[in-house]
This record gives structure tokens, sequence and C-alpha cells, in this order.
């Protein structure tokens, strides 16, 4: 997954995939659907949990447990090292901001990544097939 992936690929990708699942048996696209149904996420709950939760917590939504940790460590160090005064702490706090910044304008593009990963692993449960 990438920020800088062209919208046309995806969408090339996400068609792709439509077209093998109507050729799915009923039985298959009832399981296919019902796991994607459990395990699909929402773009505007990633960028509400971008928006009003500091430190990562929209990592969490995307299963991203290593990213999260990372980010709360630095949130965190950065807030105590204010508290006692160490100014240069707002430096971590402005990388922090920066670096969430595209994560926060380009969620409906990081979530539709997300769940066509997802839609493909289930594809591939679901058949066997591998899917590139």
């Amino acid at each position: 997954m990438s920020l800088f992936e062209p919208l046309e690929e995806l969408e090339c990708r996400e068609n792709s995939l439509r077209n093998k699942v109507n050729q799915l048996s009923s039985e298959q696209k009832r399981r296919y659907y019902q796991a994607q149904m459990k395990q699909l996420k929402d773009p505007d709950t990633y960028a509400s949990l971008n928006w009003f939760c500091l430190g990562g917590f929209h990592h969490l939504y995307l299963e991203k447990k290593m990213l999260f940790f990372i980010e709360i460590k630095l949130f965190l160090i950065a807030i105590t090292a204010l508290y006692i005064g160490h100014i240069e702490a707002l430096f971590i706090l402005v990388v922090l901001v920066l670096y969430e910044l595209p994560h926060l304008f380009f969620s409906q593009k990081i979530v539709r990544q997300y769940n066509q990963k997802i839609s493909n692993d289930i594809f591939q449960e679901i058949t066997g097939a591998i899917i590139k």
C-alpha cells in the first residue's frame, strides 16, 4: 500500500476482484460477503480517529499495532518533556503532525487499499486462488 499509488491502479484491482467474485458459486459468494462484512473498515472512522485522537489510534483501527505503539510512545515522550519544561519536545510534536497530515488527507485511499487487501485475502481463503 502506498499513498502514491495511482487511483486508477487501485480501481483496476478492485474491478478485477469484483469480476472474479461474480464468477463464484452462490455459496462461495455468501461466504465471501459474510466474511467481508465483518472485516472491512470505514474511511470516515479512520479519518475521525486521526482527527480527534492524538497518538495514532487510527493505526490500531487498521491493525497496524507497531506503528501505533511507536507513535503513542513518541507522543507521550513529547508531552512529558513539554510538561517538564523541555521546549525542544515541540519538534517531536511537529514531526508527528506532519507525518499524520497525509494520513488524514488520504484516509479514503488508505482505507480503500486496506479493504482491497482484505477482500483479496478473503477471496484467496475461499477459493485457494492467488490474486496479483
